[in-house]
């Protein structure tokens, strides 16, 4: 909720057009639809000795703090001209990173909870999500111009970001997978085929839900970005 309403005027601050600003934008969709199910098989795999998800979670924050502070940081390291050019597909990255952070998460939580607790643990999940993006944006109301400081709030929000999952590493105890035998290996680009294959299955009421789904999210964006102007 911090990055959202603030990417398309930032790029606007750093000189990009109004078209372009806001089809930057289209980083987030594209790329959560390869890097979800990409991010999620290989965590549901790892065999490393410190877990299936910490890894990954790990990962996902050291490559947002580099993006991140790359993309808030680029009308400081460049010229205005270049540093649009370095910001516009830094944005990109970013947004993969942020989908290799947040994709094991909830997993963490099917994970740990018993099985009369999935359900009500999902719940929390997404009520906490919605207290982070209540954070998220009210953190924007500490400048009166967001877009004039973002290295200190990409910086902010990464600290908060960091101390989180420090508590989270310190109380969540995962139990390490044990690598099976004789199990064929997959591709990297297996799980979208097969998220692919599933939707071309599907009965037409997913296809209505995608449908709604699809235009709240074009009104949320839209009143992210316009609401304020």
């Amino acid at each position: 909720c911090f990055i959202g309403p603030n990417s398309a005027p930032y790029m606007l601050h750093l000189g990009t057009g109004p078209a372009l600003a806001t089809l930057n934008n289209l980083a987030g969709p594209i790329t959560g639809f390869f890097t979800g199910p990409i991010v999620g098989a290989t965590s549901d795999k790892l065999t490393s000795r410190f877990g299936r998800r910490r890894p990954i979670i790990l990962a996902g924050l050291i490559s947002t703090w580099i993006a991140g502070m790359l993309f808030a940081s680029s009308e400081h390291l460049l010229p205005k001209k270049a540093a649009l050019c370095f910001a516009a597909p830094m944005y990109w990255v970013m947004d993969v990173t942020i989908n290799i952070l947040q994709t094991p998460h909830r997993a963490l939580v099917a994970d740990l909870a018993s099985e009369g607790q999935q359900v009500a643990l999902q719940v929390v999940f997404v009520f906490f999500m919605a207290v982070g993006n209540f954070i998220g944006f009210s953190i924007m109301k500490i400048y009166k111009v967001p877009v004039e400081h973002m290295l200190e709030l990409m910086f902010g929000i990464c600290l908060l970001n960091t101390i989180c999952i420090a508590v989270q590493f310190s109380v969540a105890k995962e139990r390490p997978l044990c690598a099976a035998t004789g199990v064929p290996r997959q591709s990297l680009c297996a799980p979208v085929v097969d998220v692919w294959k599933a939707v071309k299955s599907s009965p037409m009421l997913l296809y209505h839900l995608a449908l709604v789904q699809c235009l709240v999210w074009v009104g949320n964006t839209a009143w992210n970005l316009y609401g304020g102007q």
